[in-house]
């Protein structure tokens, strides 16, 4: 690796810039199935558990992905 590189992803990783974008871009994929989900619930003709169902099984995995990307933020801002 030269040292122009070397530098370059010196500078990225002191200032957390992967981290930073991936919590950011997980946070609007949480933000943004949310609202799809208050959509669907409003729109759809189901009845109350199916709607419940659907929105659990697209909401549940987005929350957890959500936690993971925001404690592994969170613990590399602690070293």
């Amino acid at each position: 690796m030269n040292l122009i590189s070397k530098r370059f992803w010196d500078w990225v990783d002191q200032r957390y810039i992967v981290r930073r974008l991936l919590l950011g871009v997980t946070t609007w994929l949480a933000i943004d199935s949310y609202f799809w989900a208050a959509r669907f619930a409003e729109t759809t003709s189901k009845t109350g558990a199916e709607v419940g169902l659907i929105v659990a099984a697209v909401t549940g995995p987005v929350s957890l992905l959500l936690a993971q990307v925001a404690k592994l933020y969170g613990d590399g801002r602690a070293t």
